[in-house]
């Protein structure tokens, strides 16, 4: 089962195994220390206890990942973007793909958003798929976009518009 929370100081130790994992951050922003610390855990984990914006992903009882979102300012206000990554000894069991439902109702429910949107690696197929069962569109291609161990990577911009609103 999978259940989005608020961090807490329990998920420390394994924040730190799972970000010094370079499979895990190969896709995800270099924002993320290097090393992954025990203070850079503790640090987030501050951080994010009251924000309902950023949320630890939880499976069977055990915190798996990370899920968050930024909202749009100014003129994107009605808009938010996703991120998220999950340990690797969790990867291909549909956690991702239930997390990101999970959260997507929530963002619409609780703000004003008619666009939800995720900008991803082109070479990271199974996010792509999470997206599309998500029914997340493609919506284009931004060539050579990021910069990451010394290679650039295409982006590609999939987005879940509501039309009802």
């Amino acid at each position: 089962m999978v259940l989005l929370r608020q961090f807490n100081l329990s998920d420390i130790p394994l924040l730190v195994k799972y970000l010094n994992n370079t499979l895990v951050t190969q896709y995800i922003t270099d924002a993320i220390p290097k090393p992954y610390t025990q203070d850079d855990a503790k640090w987030w984990v501050s951080q994010c206890q009251e924000d309902s914006l950023f949320k630890a992903i939880e499976f069977n009882g055990k915190f798996v990942g990370c899920i968050s979102a930024q909202l749009g300012q100014f003129e994107y206000n009605q808009s938010a973007e996703l991120g998220y990554w999950l340990g690797e000894e969790h990867w291909s069991k549909g956690i991702a793909t239930k997390a990101v439902e999970l959260f997507s109702q929530s963002l619409l429910e609780q703000h004003a958003l008619v666009r939800l949107f995720v900008s991803v690696v082109s070479t990271n197929t199974a996010s792509i798929r999470v997206l599309e069962k998500n029914n997340f569109v493609l919506e284009g291609k931004l060539s050579k976009a990021s910069y990451k161990n010394g290679q650039y990577f295409d982006e590609l911009l999939f987005a879940k518009v509501i039309e009802e609103k």
